[in-house]
């Protein structure tokens, strides 16, 4: 893999620490522990790939212990760093002692690992930000967590966790940077949906879309899994354990004014292009609510 982002005169050695998924993500609620671990190792190598894109594979350093995920990345030319299982803050330390500066002017990142929407352009963009000043923290898209740490200093210290992003601002600059991609990292079902709304990468959008598009032709059945009624868009699980996200254009056609986590009803999905990052039901009723659905 090379490096495709060329804008950022920082050589930055990025740190992406990446938890192992048969415990990572245990708030993201899937069909079974076997999904959540391949939806977790998915979103880790869409965020990677992006990632290496943006720096290039010499300056990129992953702290896991995921055997997947590690042997994947070091195909790339990556540098794979054992976690030392000290939690993230530990995590992060160890990787950042494993950066060496690649020349002209140094900069240290830490992107974590769990921002599958993410493209090499947006973490150009918030470097080339982030390298204007002498520390830099990017929060999450609550404003409460951190999605990008940098330092063209020394090292950044990392202070993660609850509240991260403050802690952070008090040794660094705050820059919540209109780069919503960057920034919807994934914790929950509901972080899922708002990432595949903007488009995620491959691996995420082949699990979530499933492998034959094909399949995807038709009314099918599902269970609603997640709704949000403010933003009136949400997720549905198909009766094969696939989840699909549906944004508020096609609720508002729906005819409901509410829909409950579990509740059955009935969806279409057009297929997806290969080349969209992003797909959405295309339909989504309850037989005899809404127009032309009659009452047999």
């Amino acid at each position: 893999m090379r490096k495709i982002w060329r804008g950022d005169p920082v050589r930055w050695g990025l740190v992406v620490p990446v938890k192992d998924a048969r415990l990572g993500k245990s708030r993201l609620s899937a069909p079974t522990p076997d999904a959540r671990r391949q939806l977790a190792r998915a979103m880790a190598l869409d965020t990677l790939e992006a990632a290496a894109a943006t720096v290039g594979p010499a300056s990129l350093v992953v702290v896991t212990s995921d055997g997947p995920v590690g042997q994947t990345v070091r195909t790339w030319g990556a540098t794979v760093v054992r976690d030392p299982g000290e939690g993230l803050d530990g995590a992060v330390r160890t990787g950042l002692r494993a950066v060496r500066p690649q020349g002209g002017r140094p900069g240290w990142a830490v992107l974590l690992g769990d921002v599958p929407a993410l493209r090499p352009r947006d973490l150009g963009e918030a470097l080339a930000r982030c390298a204007r000043h002498p520390a830099a923290v990017v929060p999450d898209a609550s404003g409460d967590g951190t999605t990008l740490l940098t330092s063209t200093i020394r090292p950044p210290t990392p202070r993660f966790g609850p509240g991260s992003a403050h802690r952070h601002a008090e040794e660094a600059t705050l820059l919540p940077l209109p780069l919503p991609r960057l920034r919807q990292d994934v914790d929950v079902a509901q972080d899922l949906v708002r990432a595949a709304a903007f488009g995620v990468g491959r691996r995420t959008r082949t699990l979530l879309l499933g492998r034959d598009r094909a399949a995807y032709s038709g009314p099918m059945q599902a269970s609603v899994h997640t709704f949000d009624l403010a933003s009136r868009s949400g997720s549905v699980l198909l009766d094969t354990g696939r989840m699909l996200p549906f944004d508020a254009d096609v609720f508002e056609a729906s005819g409901l004014r509410h829909v409950r986590v579990g509740q059955r009803v009935s969806v279409e999905v057009e297929p997806a292009d290969p080349e969209d990052a992003g797909a959405h039901l295309t339909r989504l009723w309850l037989v005899g609510v809404g127009p032309g659905e009659p009452i047999r």
